[in-house]
């Protein structure tokens, strides 16, 4: 597998979310919390990875982020998933399409 790359999608003051692409592929998501001696990680990912492309990932995970945010943690606690992802839901979503809805029955 090649070097992953990571677009983060939000970032707080103890928290990131990662979009991580392998090439053009996207191959999950990570979420990271920073807490006080430790970092805690949720690994959901898309599509099937080896043992060793798994461990590959979990190390450029920590050498790129993780350590970069908090090189004296004392561990990195790693939870990974094999997920799929069934939607994106946002309140602004469901709103616009009432909204759609609304101008459908104005319409008849």
């Amino acid at each position: 597998m090649e070097a992953a790359r990571f677009e983060r999608t939000l970032r707080t003051e103890s928290s990131e979310i990662f979009i991580v692409y392998g090439g053009a592929r996207r191959i999950g998501r990570v979420d990271i919390h920073y807490g006080r001696f430790e970092v805690h990680a949720t690994l959901l990912l898309d599509t099937e990875l080896t043992d060793d492309e798994l461990q590959q990932l979990i190390d450029q995970l920590d050498e790129e982020l993780v350590q970069t945010h908090d090189p004296e943690r004392e561990d990195f606690l790693v939870t990974v998933y094999k997920a799929e992802e069934l939607g994106f839901y946002s309140d602004e979503f469901e709103s616009d399409d009432d909204d759609d809805d609304d101008e459908d029955e104005e319409d008849r």
